[in-house]
């Protein structure tokens, strides 16, 4: 999700398992158009990152040096999404989204369900389970389930908003780099 205001885009949130992260526009990497942002998926779950490398997630807003349950990602195919992409407005006071195009749906986007595979279960060998977290989740809600008309970038879930300026990938030693 990116926020605008007045038409420039101020601050972008990556959506990761329980939570994400929040960064200010400028600080994340573009297409070499310099204005739209590159999100790296992490092989085999839901989660898309600001930068490439492993991304812990056993503890929310957390990324530690190394930990039990962690994402991978790379530079990969680059996929541009304006490619195949559908495009929408939507209403905030009344949650209603309006097509921008002939032909184009709207039905998908209030769908309750959850996209994608279902969470293994604990007894899975593939399965890792920490301070409740699980490697293989059941996928994420659809938009209609994503506070579209929140106030800030992030979700209002109850964990504090950081909006970071920085991006501080690891080393592949799991030490953090700073520089």
């Amino acid at each position: 999700m990116v926020r605008f205001s007045n038409g420039v885009p101020q601050a972008i949130w990556y959506s990761q398992h329980a939570n994400g992260q929040a960064f200010t526009y400028p600080t994340v990497t573009k297409h070499s158009d310099n204005l739209r942002p590159i999100a790296y998926s992490s092989k085999g779950s839901h989660a898309n990152y600001a930068i490439p490398g492993k991304h812990d997630h056993t503890i929310p807003n957390l990324n530690l040096p190394a930990g039990v349950l962690e994402d991978d990602t790379d530079q990969g195919t680059l996929w541009d999404p304006l490619l195949s992409a559908w495009f929408y407005h939507f209403e905030a006071d009344s949650n209603d989204f309006t097509a921008l195009g002939e032909g184009t749906p709207t039905e998908w986007l209030m769908f309750k369900g959850r996209w994608g595979d279902e969470k293994y279960p604990n007894s899975d060998p593939r399965q890792r389970e920490l301070f409740g977290q699980t490697k293989f989740s059941s996928g994420p809600t659809g938009p209609a389930d994503k506070q579209l008309n929140r106030k800030e970038v992030c979700p209002e879930n109850g964990l504090i908003c950081i909006v970071r300026r920085i991006l501080v990938p690891r080393s592949e030693e799991g030490v953090m780099v700073t520089s």
